[in-house]
């Protein structure tokens, strides 16, 4: 098995190599730019989250810790968050994709 590089050091090996195996590894950088662009000045993180109702469901998760934003600016920019992941990745592949979006104090 061959190993699975990192695509920026942002991105964990972990989600590195499970986008390969969905073949969405040319999308994980534009995703996680454009996130860091919806949510400026916010942490972001990537992680595998396995789905506990549906087994080998797995997805990539975007993981977004704002604390610069209040409740109904938080909704608009999960709401522009799900139309622009669809400018950086095909529609099919989209689903691998999932935003957790927490605020923080």
């Amino acid at each position: 098995m061959s190993s699975v590089q990192a695509v920026s050091p942002s991105i964990p090996q972990d989600v590195a190599r499970f986008a390969a195996e969905q073949g969405v590894s040319m999308y994980l950088l534009p995703v996680l730019q454009m996130t860091e662009a919806v949510f400026p000045g916010s942490r972001v993180g990537l992680l595998i989250d396995d789905d506990p109702e549906i087994a080998d469901e797995r997805h990539v998760v975007i993981k977004v810790t704002a604390g610069n934003m209040d409740v109904s600016t938080a909704l608009e920019a999960r709401y522009r968050w799900h139309q622009d992941l669809f400018t950086c990745c095909p529609a099919a592949l989209a689903p691998t994709f999932r935003l957790d979006l927490e605020l923080s104090q």
